[in-house]
């Protein structure tokens, strides 16, 4: 290739990348020095959640499933809401301004790092407490709420068990109250069998005493007299044993009922008190702050790498601009022209 295309060309190259080079850099400097000042502070959450011992995958998922909850909350438009209400009712005079949340968990830890930015230092730094302070909340409120709804289901049927325990007391009560006393039904029992048993046996010597008796003979009608009396008797003191008999079983039903309540109503009621003492006492499923917002610094750009690319990709570009334009500018002479014959 000759030598006096080669230099055009290279020079058009040369002078392209370089103008170009140099319109990247001014471009990436006007972005840097036309950017507003950025303000950084810095705070740490700390959080744990329950662990399964008999599967560390599903640990692990839960764990996951629980530290992604937590960074979509805080990063959450309505947490930042919160975060500026709280801003506005707890320093009324203050100058506001746009925060942007950003929230990163350490690596192979449970602490999450949170970023807050904004145009004005004070503002941003009281922004980044009042999150953490809305966040807290906002879990505390969940874990209340879940305990007071699972809570709610078993106070609903302890109170229940309650009224039928007070309802079987009550009717004890009255079963006692109207009949007689045990002791009393049970002396009573006691007395009447042996005289049932005397009456039957009358009754039944009676029987075979008028049966071996001839119809004509005149004490047969009087013997009738006697045994129609007796078994009166036996039919009234049967009549008065199942009473108190059927009294007894009722006071024993509604003793064994009673107990059964009872019995019912304490086993929930403890089991209401473990429930309650495990929401106040477990470590499971907690965030806590571990730093609160740092002093907001300016956030400086380093220039050097951003310059980098514009000089770097401007020259690129202008080196192949001006390889395009050599190609077009500077062309291969024609081919020389053979003189014509003459002769």
């Amino acid at each position: 290739m000759n030598s006096s295309r080669i230099l055009p060309r290279l020079l058009i190259i040369f002078v392209c990348a370089f103008i170009v080079a140099s319109i990247g850099v001014a471009l990436q400097a006007m972005r840097i020095t036309g950017r507003p000042q950025e303000f950084r502070s810095l705070a740490k959450l700390v959080a744990g959640g329950q662990m399964v011992f008999n599967d560390s995958i599903i640990w692990r998922e839960q764990q996951q499933d629980f530290y992604g909850t937590i960074i979509e909350t805080i990063e959450s438009s309505e947490m930042s809401r919160r975060a500026l209400e709280r801003v506005k009712a707890l320093n009324p005079g203050i100058k506001a301004c746009d925060v942007s949340i950003r929230v990163a968990q350490t690596k192979g830890s449970a602490i999450f790092n949170i970023l807050a930015t904004g145009t004005e230092p004070k503002y941003t730094r009281i922004f980044l407490d009042a999150l953490l302070d809305e966040f807290i909340s906002f879990r505390q409120s969940v874990r209340e709420q879940a305990q007071g709804k699972v809570l709610q289901n078993f106070l609903q049927e302890v109170i229940t068990r309650q009224k039928r325990m007070e309802d079987s007391a009550e009717k004890l009560k009255k079963a006692r109250a109207q009949g007689a006393a045990t002791l009393s039904v049970r002396s009573d029992l006691e007395r009447l069998v042996p005289r049932l048993n005397s009456q039957r046996n009358q009754r039944d010597d009676l029987r075979l005493k008028i049966k071996s008796m001839r119809d004509d003979d005149a004490s047969r009608a009087s013997l009738q007299t006697q045994l129609e009396s007796i078994e009166s008797e036996i039919h009234d003191i049967e009549k008065d044993l199942d009473r108190r008999e059927a009294s007894l079983d009722e006071l024993k039903t509604l003793q064994e009922k009673l107990e059964t309540d009872k019995h019912a109503y304490e086993k929930l009621f403890e089991q209401v008190e473990k429930i309650q003492s495990a929401f106040n006492t477990t470590t499971a499923d907690y965030v806590a702050i571990q730093e609160r917002a740092t002093p907001a610094l300016e956030n400086v750009e380093d220039w050097r790498l951003p310059i980098a690319v514009g000089a770097g990709g401007g020259g690129l570009l202008g080196g192949l601009i001006g390889l395009v334009l050599s190609l077009i500018l500077v062309r291969a002479p024609g081919p020389p022209q053979i003189p014509a014959v003459i002769g």
